[in-house]
């Protein structure tokens, strides 16, 4: 009998395995119906790896702009607070 290979990736690494094999485990009726479902749940893996990507990056933006918007504005305000003072 084989052991299951899972237990022995670095315990790290395994939190993020499980959840990615949860998430793919959603749309096995998908990959089940596949020629090849062992390849196809790889391709959903990434797939959702992509996604999640996708959502950092524009979470990343998002807080990127908010960052820079008020940093422009401490600017505006320090500058507009200086011409008053002269």
């Amino acid at each position: 009998m084989k052991s299951n290979w899972r237990y022995f990736v670095e315990d790290s690494v395994r939190r993020h395995l499980e959840l990615q094999i949860m998430e793919a485990t959603k749309h096995k009726e998908a990959y089940g119906n596949s020629e090849n479902p062992a390849n196809s749940q790889i391709w959903v893996a990434i797939a959702n790896l992509s996604k999640q990507i996708f959502e950092t990056n524009l979470r990343i933006k998002f807080l990127e702009k908010t960052i820079s918007d008020l940093i422009n504005k401490q600017i505006s305000e320090g500058i507009s607070k200086a011409k008053k003072r002269k």
